[in-house]
């Protein structure tokens, strides 16, 4: 098996030590197809890299702080971007459009919820040389969202059902690719993430018909509902806190961050932010959270001991997914026999989009770009 040399391996090492002291923030920008790379610190853009796709919207970064993998409804492709490097890596061809991007604990495999002929399937890829190894069908529905238990156990896929649009939650065993159970929970459900602690999973409902959206509490050991919370208006996006305590949910209706207090699954507060909040992330250390907001091209910054906005941060077109690159467990990583660290990253196949497909991508971001700001100037 080919692996990377000694040098790039170092030089990953180097990154993810002076990400733990100061770690940076990557965002996909939709519309231009670039990452831009945020010094959280300084709070502005530092560099920007290739997607490696059209229309990227979703980013998963691996435990190890080293790769980041994109996806797109727009693309059959998840693009890899060596962290180490700063630069693409490598593209790994799908059978059809990318949802979202998994990372197992060790990072040794990474999963993908994709569209086929039979309904929506996970992906299973391996990491150490971007290869999928095996796809298996998980609902007769197409899937638009997953998470993944801590403890890499279980993973969860949101099945879109249409009509009446009532979503469900499937139970994977990632091992076996076998459906344990399903779970009904509200409208429109858009995003679901598992508590750090991993004794329950939140779960985002869009309830676009409803004035206000929802989030279902599911607990993860019993594989029921547990509360019902309502939010603000077409709620997208949650992420929990580092502490476990509190978790943020986007309200793109409404312009507002829901503010959720973990032990009572209640509203706790919600803080104003930019019009059309996605996606949110939390730093590492918990003192702030950052929040894409795609009309204006940024990333707004909430001070989480205050509650309130705390500046923003200038991105390219059309911010989407967001994630952090911090985590040093790399620099733990024992080394085989070879001087390599096992499990080290291979030369992978040239990312896929190219001819007649890649213009066709192109054109479509374009008009979309075009259309977005022609809706800024009209107000």
């Amino acid at each position: 098996m080919a692996v990377r040399n000694c040098s790039a391996l170092l030089l990953c090492s180097a990154a993810v030590w002076a990400q733990a002291a100061a770690p940076l923030a990557y965002v996909v920008n939709r519309d231009d197809s670039l990452v831009s790379v945020v010094d959280v610190a300084r709070q502005r853009t530092i560099r920007t890299l290739p997607a490696g796709m059209a229309m990227p919207q979703e980013i998963a970064i691996s435990p190890d702080g080293c790769l980041a993998y994109l996806s797109s409804v727009w693309s059959a492709t998840i693009a890899v971007l060596d962290l180490g490097k700063q630069q693409l890596l490598a593209g790994i061809p799908l059978n059809s459009v990318g949802n979202a991007v998994v990372f197992s604990p060790s990072g040794a495999l990474a999963y993908v919820d994709t569209p086929t002929s039979n309904g929506g399937a996970i992906a299973v890829i391996d990491t150490a040389n971007h290869q999928i190894m095996r796809t298996f069908v998980v609902s007769p529905q197409n899937t638009r969202g997953m998470a993944i238990h801590p403890d890499g156990s279980r993973l969860y896929a949101l099945e879109q059902h249409r009509p009446p649009d009532a979503g469900k939650v499937a139970v994977v065993d990632p091992v076996s690719g076998t459906v344990l159970e399903r779970i009904s929970v509200g409208m429109d459900a858009t995003d679901i993430k598992v508590h750090p602690a991993g004794a329950y999973a939140y779960v985002v409902n869009g309830e676009s018909r409803q004035a206000q959206g929802s989030v279902t509490v599911i607990n993860t050991r019993t594989h029921t509902v547990i509360a019902t919370i309502k939010v603000g208006k077409h709620p997208s996006r949650v992420a929990f806190h580092p502490a476990g305590t509190l978790a943020y949910v986007t309200n793109s209706g409404d312009g507002t961050v829901s503010v959720i207090d973990t032990a009572r699954h209640a509203v706790a507060g919600s803080i104003p932010v930019e019009q059309a909040p996605q996606h949110l992330v939390f730093h590492p250390d918990g003192k702030h959270a950052y929040v894409s907001h795609p009309q204006s091209d940024t990333l707004s910054v909430i001070d989480t001991m205050t509650q309130q906005p705390r500046g923003s941060v200038t991105v390219g077109s059309a911010p989407w997914g967001v994630a952090f690159a911090s985590d040093a467990r790399l620099a733990t990583a024992k080394a085989d026999g070879s001087g390599l660290e096992a499990g080290s990253v291979v030369a992978a196949k040239p990312i896929p989009i190219s001819g007649v497909w890649a213009g066709l991508l192109l054109v479509v971001a374009g008009i979309t770009a075009l259309h977005r700001h022609g809706q800024k100037f009209t107000g």
